[in-house]
């Protein structure tokens, strides 16, 4: 009896070249502040699809959004590994910037004030897709509708098109 071998898409070194072959397109990143914090403990994240594993040291960004929340946890966020939060993320910059209610509680929280610098290369799912993040333990199967990224190490990680939409930017051409 036959086994049927699954194909699974991990981190792995991209050039340009094999990017556009796969038919991933490059996106530039939207500036919007987001608020991030240095993980002390090992936490999980539950999300749609997946549980990620976020390790002590790792950085957890929270989505300030426009809904005051009373604990961090109901923010959107998602863990991102130190070594990729450094390529990525940048300060906020913005000189005449001042924290509103949501944002002053995140700061007391612990948080501190970037926006993510760097664009990402991506593509629409058309069918299903098994991805094994950095973060997760097990490969996901990642619908048809939802974003598939690569990041700067060639990671890759997976958003829906409302998250996708409002962190890049889609030229008129595509959208």
């Amino acid at each position: 009896m036959a086994t049927r071998t699954i194909r699974v898409l991990k981190q792995r070194d991209w050039t340009e070249a094999e990017l556009l072959a796969a038919n991933f397109q490059y996106y530039a990143v939207r500036k919007r502040l987001v608020m991030a914090k240095m993980l002390e403990t090992s936490v999980d994240v539950e999300l749609t699809l997946e549980v990620l594993v976020a390790g002590e040291g790792d950085i957890m960004i929270y989505d300030p959004g426009d809904t005051f929340h009373n604990q961090l946890d109901d923010y959107n966020h998602w863990p991102v590994k130190r070594d990729l939060f450094r390529q990525n993320y940048r300060r906020w910059d913005e000189p005449d910037w001042t924290p509103n209610p949501i944002e002053t509680f995140l700061i007391a929280h612990g948080c501190r004030p970037y926006y993510k610098a760097v664009g990402v290369w991506a593509q629409q799912l058309t069918r299903n897709l098994y991805v094994q993040s950095l973060e997760s333990q097990r490969p996901v199967l990642i619908p048809p509708g939802r974003w598939l990224c690569v990041g700067v190490q060639g990671e890759p990680y997976h958003m829906n098109d409302r998250d996708f939409r409002s962190r890049y930017i889609i030229p008129a051409a595509t959208a």
